[in-house]
């Protein structure tokens, strides 16, 4: 995404050069004829901006009118090109404008901004099968949340379940800081990439002292070693689940 912001602004950058050419040219080609640059400021502002300066037009008109028959080429090429110049102008802008919506992801723009406004919500760090059953239950009590995800083929299902979803790296401070890391109550670690995970749970620590750090491992022998680096909750839903299938197994064999 930044990469797309990047095109965006050069072309932005490359039209406003392009129109400032333009302008400079035009008043060095009326000063040429004139030898007034202050009027053929103004004039070159009228022809392109379609700023109001009668005096300017008429100043340029009576030169015009005045100069000797050879002096009317010259004054009308002079003409001409501020005209194509303005046709030219209007259509960078329009390429411009194109440009810039086809570059720029209008719909991860609007998650951004309703990100940064948020607050007392849960950071949801991977987007897997079990940040969709957690999502479901966070939507159950009303408790506001944004995923935190690097890969960037889950845009269009953010946009299509309209779900607050931000493409980043949820290892790094700044993706973190996003996300509203330093205004959100709990941040919930559950990508199934171990190392990521920690990681993720040390920085979140690091940039809010108080918000609540649940993290998701796969290893067992790692998870009492997590709570040394301010995890508040190391949870292995492998485990769980296998609890919970030995506890049926139990039940069913001493019907």
């Amino acid at each position: 995404m930044q990469s797309n912001k990047e095109d965006a602004f050069n072309v932005m950058v490359l039209t406003s050069a392009i129109i400032l050419i333009i302008i400079v040219s035009s008043i060095a080609a009326l000063s040429l004829l004139t030898h007034n640059l202050y009027l053929d400021s103004y004039f070159a502002l009228e022809a392109f901006f379609d700023a109001q300066n009668t005096a300017a037009s008429s100043s340029l008109a009576a030169i015009a009118f005045a100069e000797s028959p050879t002096q009317w080429i010259p004054i009308l090429i002079i003409v001409v090109i501020d005209n194509l110049s303005r046709i030219l102008i209007v259509s960078f802008i329009i390429a411009a404008v194109i440009d810039f919506l086809s570059y720029a992801n209008v719909e991860q723009m609007v998650n951004d901004f309703r990100a940064k406004r948020m607050k007392d919500h849960v950071i949801i760090c991977g987007y897997n099968d079990l940040a969709s059953r957690l999502m479901a239950r966070l939507r159950e009590v009303r408790i506001k949340y944004i995923i935190l995800d690097p890969r960037k083929t889950f845009e269009a299902e953010f946009a299509e379940k309209k779900i607050v979803g931000i493409v980043g790296d949820f290892t790094k401070e700044e993706e973190l800081k996003d996300a509203g890391i330093e205004r959100a109550s709990a941040i919930v670690i559950i990508s199934e990439n171990d190392v990521d995970n920690i990681v993720a749970a040390m920085v979140a620590r690091r940039l809010n002292p108080k918000v609540k750090v649940m993290i998701r491992l796969a290893d067992e022998r790692v998870r009492k070693h997590v709570y040394g680096i301010g995890a508040d909750m190391a949870v292995i839903p492998e485990y769980l689940s296998g609890i919970d299938m030995g506890e049926f197994v139990a039940r069913s064999g001493g019907a």
